[in-house]
């Protein structure tokens, strides 16, 4: 429930050339300020304003976070030699950039610094469990440094007004380092359906990973076409490194990565209705070993057998006001096709879910339930990989005690949030967790973050069965002014059969965590 400090575009008809892109946080602080605005003379500026084209934006979060987490029984035979699973670790992460706005071009720089603090040296449990909780991702991705620490460049970018420069309307071309959100291309400024995109649809595919202490970002270019009624959005990059491996300044120049999409606007179809259709290209030949269902022996390095991987996919969502409140309806989908090293690769996703929120009454609460579901890999070897990739996301967007991902995975969930006071928020969420496929892995991890030395996902054995458990959930968050905030975060993990298998010594799990954030 960390708090998402991004600052959401102003997409208007009768102000094209603010940048429509929701990946341009901080910047977009400033767009609304560009030279003769009658609101710079009416309104105080705000903190960090040089002038009217010039801003420093700064931000600090702080975490302490703790886990007590699943155990396996060691056995060095397997090459299981570590199983510390309690521990407490903590984090800092600042940023401060300068964001320019001109009647032309839009720009950002930003640093990053990033401190681990008593990290766990023995929570790594080796192939194929893996890390024993975020603690244990951190330390296998950042050295033998239990407390490691880098300051790297997160953003820097240009973005290129096209009508003033070139006579072409609506239109815009960004280039250098930027974050980007499939899903989030555009924001229509209202609250509740913005909302929904940011945690509902996008990040699904791609997304910077934020809630991890060292983001990922994207070098290339992006071309964005936004007025009233559409948005064109196509990049080309390559992402850097980033979520575990805190040395997030280095490019990770062997993906490639080519994503397009056509948004038809909320309203511009169907009244409070945004559809969106949208390819995806991932390319990977990193020197890395691709984490299936094969035996080790036989899955090639990608140095030789590169992945190629297309994903075709969209949504819908709608709100739709209704009696005292709202109805909400969210249909995602997704079909994959390619190579997957020295295989062909053909796998699917889709995510219906439907809610209500009480908007007129005290508390406004909001219930939601809905249903994932993504292919498995029933048959090692037919010579063709049936196990959906998540390709680089945000992955605790959608599994916020992340142990698991939305690889071979079935999550049937229900979701329950109040508003004790305009500036809480309190929710809770229930999992029902279980494998598509029981002769598939059991997957976790959140995508490439490192140049060389793991694949970024990894695998625990089933056992043949398909019952991974139930997740339970509380999450807290304080919004103390415009600048501050601060969350809290519990959630426990009913192991079931799969995690049995693969942590025989202790079958169920916690995570929490207490999180500052300033802003300005």
């Amino acid at each position: 429930m960390t708090a998402d400090r991004r600052i959401a575009p102003a997409v208007s008809p009768t102000r094209p050339t603010i940048p429509p892109q929701s990946v341009l946080p901080g910047l977009c602080l400033a767009a609304s300020l560009i030279p003769g605005s009658a609101a710079w003379a009416e309104e105080e500026p705000p903190l960090g304003q040089i002038n009217q084209n010039f801003r420093v934006l700064g931000e600090l979060r702080g975490r302490l976070e703790g886990f007590d987490f699943f155990k396996p029984a060691l056995n060095p035979a397997k090459g299981i030699v570590a199983n510390q699973n309690d521990y407490v670790f903590g984090a800092l992460r600042a940023r401060l950039g300068v964001a320019m706005t001109t009647p032309w071009v839009d720009g950002l720089v930003q640093g990053e610094y990033t401190g681990l603090y008593e990290l766990p040296n023995r929570a790594v449990a080796g192939v194929p469990l893996g890390p024993l909780g975020l603690g244990g991702a951190y330390y296998k991705d950042n050295g033998t440094s239990t407390s490691p620490g880098s300051t790297h460049l997160k953003q820097a970018f240009l973005n290129f007004k096209l009508q003033p420069l070139i006579g072409l309307p609506n239109s815009y071309f960004q280039g250098g380092r930027f974050e980007l959100l499939d899903g989030l291309e555009y924001k229509t400024g209202d609250a509740k359906f913005d909302g929904l995109k940011a945690t509902r649809i996008s990040q699904r595919l791609i997304g910077p990973f934020d809630f991890t202490h060292a983001t990922r970002n994207f070098d290339g270019f992006a071309f964005r076409y936004d007025d009233p009624a559409v948005n064109v959005t196509l990049t080309a990059t390559h992402p850097t490194q980033g979520g575990f491996n805190i040395h997030a300044n280095d490019e990770i120049s062997h993906i490639d990565l080519a994503y397009g999409a056509v948004t038809s606007k909320r309203g511009a179809l169907l009244p409070d209705t945004e559809a969106r259709l949208f390819y995806l290209y991932y390319g990977d030949d990193r020197k890395v070993q691709p984490t299936d269902n094969r035996p080790l022996a036989e899955r090639p390095a990608l140095s030789r057998n590169s992945l190629a991987i297309s994903t075709l996919g969209g949504h819908v969502l709608t709100v739709q006001k209704l009696g005292p409140g709202a109805l909400d309806g969210v249909l995602w989908g997704a079909y994959q096709f390619g190579n997957w090293g020295n295989l062909d690769h053909s796998a699917w996703a889709i995510a219906p879910e439907i809610g209500y929120q009480f908007t007129d009454v005290a508390l406004k609460p909001w219930l939601r339930v809905g249903y994932f579901r993504s292919s498995g890999d029933s048959n090692a070897n037919d010579g063709t990989h049936h196990t959906f990739f998540q390709v680089l996301p945000t992955v605790r967007l959608y599994a916020k005690f992340p142990f698991y991902n939305l690889m071979n995975l079935q999550d049937a969930f229900a979701q329950v949030s109040i508003a004790p006071t305009a500036t809480t928020k309190l929710g809770v969420d229930f999992h029902h967790l279980s494998l598509t496929d029981n002769r598939d892995l059991f997957y976790g991890g959140s995508g490439a973050t490192s140049r060389a030395g793991s694949f970024g996902y990894y695998g625990r054995a089933s056992g043949g069965d398909s019952s991974v458990g139930e997740l339970v959930d509380l999450g807290f968050t304080h919004n103390v002014t415009k600048n501050l905030s601060w969350s809290l975060y519990y959630a426990h993990a009913f192991g079931s059969r799969v995690t049995g298998n693969a942590y025989a010594m202790k079958n169920d799990a916690d995570y929490g965590f207490f999180e500052f954030n300033a802003a300005f």
